[in-house]
């Protein structure tokens, strides 16, 4: 049987290629799992949840993560934060420390 509108069927959208990206995307979420948190720093003994944070130097078990938006955001317990690093490596065209 062929379909004569060219509408997504009942109850989906977007368009045929999209829903496929979606499946495909599906599949290899519950086939793959979700991403783990990555030690940057695997010499220090310390757990991660104990580790103080970059931004404001309160330990990392203290913060909130918000995944509620396709970007998650790190909520820190306080609005103070640490000096800057002072940076005496020039910068590529991102801002970004050039390593050498």
């Amino acid at each position: 049987m062929v379909r004569e509108v060219a509408s997504p069927p009942e109850g989906k959208t977007g368009n045929s290629f999209s829903r496929l990206v979606d499946r495909v995307g599906h599949s290899m979420s519950s086939t793959l799992g979700g991403s783990q948190a990555v030690d940057a720093n695997p010499e220090d003994p310390r757990p991660l949840a104990e580790r103080p944070c970059p931004l404001c130097g309160h330990a990392m078990g203290e913060h909130r993560i918000d995944h509620s938006t396709p970007n998650s955001m790190l909520e820190c317990p306080t609005t103070d934060r640490l000096p800057e690093r002072a940076i005496d490596t020039p910068l590529n065209e991102l801002g970004m420390p050039i390593d050498r």
